[in-house]
């Protein structure tokens, strides 16, 4: 690394002070003979010098010129006595200490109609001559500062795809456990439903009855048949058991619902767990099964607003794909048909879901809904990055659903007509563009080796992010 490069390193290319690219500070007198010109060439190792008269300069000698003017064969004795200033560029680029760099480049690399400047003269704030600049060390300072944007670009995109990461990995894990603290809370409910009829059961009064029957025992008929208690005991039993078969009829099917809910709370996280695994892999996929999937996630939040789901599936048979960037999209999409149609009366909402194909080699996934509509001018923003109309949303969920689709070929489009009017979000996957893509993949990525272990995983972990349930 030579010296400037090791500037550059250390500081950021646009605070470089221009004085550190100065690559010498040689000049000579007007009246300098070009001979001693070309000599000081010789002796010092440079290409160009300054022309000075008074203090100030005047232009700059180059050799290139002198070596033309005095190479041939009567040059040197035609103008090796002449002056320097009568050979020298008389209207050289000067650049003051102090300029901005971006200023700087602009000037000295425009071409503007004119051909490019060899050498630039620097001077003070008292127009002092400070030395000369060669171009080529200001295209090196451009090339480091193009390299430093690109690296601060990339930069910022990683970590604003580690905090997009984060911040669905949040989402996800705050959907999960909504959706499960609400079957919670209907397990509780049914909990204390069943402590409530245990705690005034009838069952003491059977306890009571055998009691009595075993106090009477040497004279039981007697006891039944003449006794005011005993021959109530019949009509007594009678109605006992009634009310025991009413309790426990109440209570077996509290805990039939208790078993619902503890096995939906088992379906949620299994179904997270399922497509939790983070290395994108290719498979047979059922897509109704997928969409299936996608609605159990969300299940229990359209349960609780009352929105009705309404299937149009036609018959598809199992396609090769990555399940998991599918699911991440589905799941995202029915969980904002589901707020758009909040807005909606109850028993007025619903989310139709529509699987065709599209032509001979392309799946279309529909989720309609009827809900609040989109608005023309956000319709042209919703999937780009940090859009949402949402007072709690990221903005993340549908961008990056939108490239996750087109990495597997296929495409994420709206159709609104309007505000009130619903939405209908279209994803569409080519047959055969999964297979592609993992062949693609593995021709185009670097192999996994210790030095880099994780060159699939994280590919598919950015996607992470898209889902999005509550």
């Amino acid at each position: 690394m030579n010296t400037t490069e090791q500037q550059l390193e250390a500081q950021g290319v646009e605070q470089t002070d221009l004085a550190t690219l100065i690559k010498h500070r040689e000049w000579v007198q007007a009246d300098a003979r070009l001979a001693d010109v070309y000599h000081q060439f010789d002796k010092h190792d440079h290409d160009s010098c300054a022309v000075m008269e008074g203090g100030k300069v005047l232009g700059i000698c180059f050799r290139g010129r002198l070596g033309f003017l005095m190479g041939h064969r009567y040059g040197y004795a035609i103008y090796s006595r002449q002056s320097a200033h009568l050979h020298m560029s008389a209207n050289p680029m000067f650049i003051h200490h102090g300029t901005p760099l971006l200023e700087v480049l602009e000037r000295v690399l425009s071409r503007q109609g004119k051909a490019f400047n060899e050498d630039v003269v620097l001077l003070g704030a008292d127009n002092e001559y400070l030395g000369i600049i060669a171009v080529p060390s200001l295209v090196q300072l451009q090339s480091a500062l193009v390299t430093e944007k690109f690296r601060s670009q990339e930069a910022l995109n990683c970590q604003l795809l580690t905090v997009s990461r984060q911040a669905g990995m949040a989402e996800v894990a705050s959907s999960v456990l909504h959706n499960v603290g609400n079957v919670l809370n209907s397990v509780k409910v049914s909990a204390s439903v069943i402590a409530e009829k245990l705690r005034i059961s009838k069952t003491t009064s059977v306890i009571r009855v055998s009691n009595l029957l075993r106090d009477n025992a040497n004279n039981l008929a007697h006891f039944i048949t003449n006794d005011e208690r005993g021959s109530k005991l019949p009509i007594y039993l009678e109605q006992l058991g009634q009310v025991l078969e009413v309790d426990r009829a109440e209570l077996r099917k509290e805990v039939e619902s208790l078993t619902e809910y503890i096995g939906h709370i088992e379906r949620v996280i299994f179904t997270q767990q399922q497509y939790a695994n983070i290395s994108a892999v290719v498979e047979n996929v059922s897509i109704v099964n997928l969409i299936e999937d996608a609605m159990k996630i969300n299940a229990e939040a359209y349960s609780r607003h009352c929105i009705a789901i309404r299937r149009e599936f036609e018959t598809i048979p199992e396609v090769v794909l990555d399940k998991h960037k599918v699911l991440q999209i589905l799941v995202n999409l029915l969980s904002n048909a589901k707020y758009a149609c909040q807005s909606k009366e109850k028993p007025g909402r619903e989310v139709v879901l529509r699987l065709k194909l599209g032509g001979q080699d392309r799946i279309k996934i529909e989720v309609a809904d009827n809900g609040v509509g989109i608005s023309p001018e956000n319709r042209h923003r919703i999937f780009s990055h940090g859009f949402t109309t949402r007072k709690t949303g990221h903005g993340f969920s549908l961008h990056n659903g939108a490239l996750a689709a087109k990495e597997m070929g296929g495409s994420l489009s709206v159709h609104s007509d309007g505000p009130g009017c619903g939405a209908t979000f279209t994803l569409e996957i080519p047959l055969i563009a999964a297979m592609r893509n993992e062949k693609n993949r593995w021709a185009n990525s670097p192999k996994s080796s210790p030095s880099n272990p994780a060159v699939s995983r994280h590919d598919s972990t950015t996607r992470e992010l898209a889902l999005a349930t509550e």
